[in-house]
């Protein structure tokens, strides 16, 4: 399922670590319309891996030192989610505080509209993608002190992104499929590198294009539930090419 929501803003200056602001906001709207819901994504398993993922148009945005200027105080938010119990508790929970404002940073956010978007249909074996938001190549072993992120210019980079994918499919469909998922092939078409503030930190990401060989099931998963690391977090969503 996917969806545009209209974000109104009170002023034209929002923090760059534009996708903290979101966050805040999902988890707000998901407390107060379903507090199991919420716990269930993010106090029950730490690091839980979810299903959905999100990008933000700011139309024509300026990137400050540490804001973005937003001169129309418009985002549209697009989400998108694999799963469908996701995505109706998204539209409701935000049905629910739609017109409310929320406070952020020297800021306050509305929802002013939700829109349900067509979703495009996969029957090849062989699709292209294209970043909404920036693919996240996270190599992670255990903290923080030994994380990093890679480009998908390097063959390292390429191997860290595989091995990461590889695993996210194993754990959501389960290692029956693994002779599908041995088969995935992936080719970079074009690769832009740039530096995301996150969490007070920038991190390096990549706009790109991908051509991905898989079984239809799992290009559709990859196109509803995005692709890459941290996903949930505002990384990786795609669309088809």
């Amino acid at each position: 399922m996917r969806f545009s929501v209209e974000l109104l803003l009170d002023n034209e200056k929002i923090p760059k670590d534009k996708n903290r602001m979101i966050l805040s906001l999902l988890k707000h709207s998901y407390m107060s319309y379903d507090q199991n819901y919420y716990y269930e994504l993010y106090e029950k398993m730490q690091n839980k891996m979810k299903s959905f993922t999100f990008s933000m148009y700011m139309g024509n945005c300026e990137f400050l030192r540490e804001e973005i200027s937003i001169p129309n105080k418009k985002i549209i938010l697009n989400y998108s989610t694999y799963d469908t119990k996701d995505g109706i508790l998204f539209y409701n929970s935000f049905l629910n505080i739609k017109g409310t404002r929320y406070p952020i940073k020297n800021n306050a956010i509305t929802i002013n509209n939700i829109r349900l978007v067509r979703e495009k249909h996969i029957v090849d074996n062989v699709v292209m993608f294209s970043t909404l938001s920036p693919i996240s190549v996270r190599e992670h072993q255990g903290n923080n002190k030994q994380t990093w992120y890679h480009s998908l210019n390097d063959t390292k980079g390429q191997e860290v992104f595989m091995n990461n994918l590889k695993f996210q499919l194993i754990s959501y469909f389960g290692e029956e499929r693994d002779l599908d998922i041995d088969e995935v092939e992936f080719e970079v078409l074009r690769n832009k590198e740039v530096k995301v503030k996150h969490y007070g930190i920038e991190i390096l990401a990549n706009i790109c294009n991908l051509r991905i060989k898989a079984k239809p099931y799992i290009l559709d998963f990859l196109y509803k539930g995005g692709i890459g690391s941290q996903r949930s977090t505002g990384f990786g969503m795609v669309d088809l090419v």
